[in-house]
């Protein structure tokens, strides 16, 4: 009925439940390594990921602004400041159109707009950093086609490009100081 069965120290210990001291060590050891070796790859990916969202949020807004011109049938203006690294959006109902936001008629869309943390507008070749949609989404007359600069610490080179007349925009990329875009 009974078997004798002689002590062993590690029958005992089989039936517990939980982590041994040495297997937390080796799995907080290799963590570590693991965290080692992707911290440099994240901190040097953050910068450009933060230049590509200030990208699309000009993008975004941009579009927004040539459907708000046809939705309201009138003139959207933008408006963008290099030396606070901001712009700004607003229905323009002055007549004539005056380019520049006059708290009587005009209402904002988007107001004093950042960019991410570290990502600067370092100019444009728009006409006065000055970009207009009318009321069948097209650039307004007076307006030229043209790139929002944008930059970050790293001298990473992005762009904005409004392109043609018919009001298309897309996300540029430069590789040699702003002199062609990709």
């Amino acid at each position: 009925m009974f078997k004798n069965r002689p002590f062993c120290l590690f029958e005992t210990f089989k039936n517990r439940k939980g982590f041994t001291l040495t297997e937390v060590v080796v799995t907080l050891g290799i963590l570590g390594i693991m965290t080692a070796i992707s911290i440099p790859s994240f901190l040097s990916w953050l910068p450009r990921h933060k230049l590509q969202t200030s990208a699309r949020q000009i993008y975004d807004d941009l579009n927004l602004a040539k459907m708000q011109a046809v939705r309201s049938n009138t003139v959207v203006v933008a408006i963008f400041t290099p030396a606070t690294n901001q712009y700004s959006i607003f229905l323009d109902a002055s007549v004539p159109l005056n380019w520049a936001y006059d708290g009587a008629t005009d209402t904002y869309i988007r107001q004093s707009a950042s960019l991410e943390n570290g990502v600067s507008i370092t100019g444009t070749t728009l006409t006065a950093h000055t970009c207009g949609f009318n009321n069948r989404g097209m650039l307004q007359t007076g307006a030229v086609p043209g790139v929002i600069q944008l930059t970050n610490p790293t001298g990473i080179l992005m762009g904005v490009e409004v392109m043609n007349t018919a009001g298309g925009i897309r996300i540029v990329t430069s590789t040699d100081g702003w002199v062609s875009w990709s």
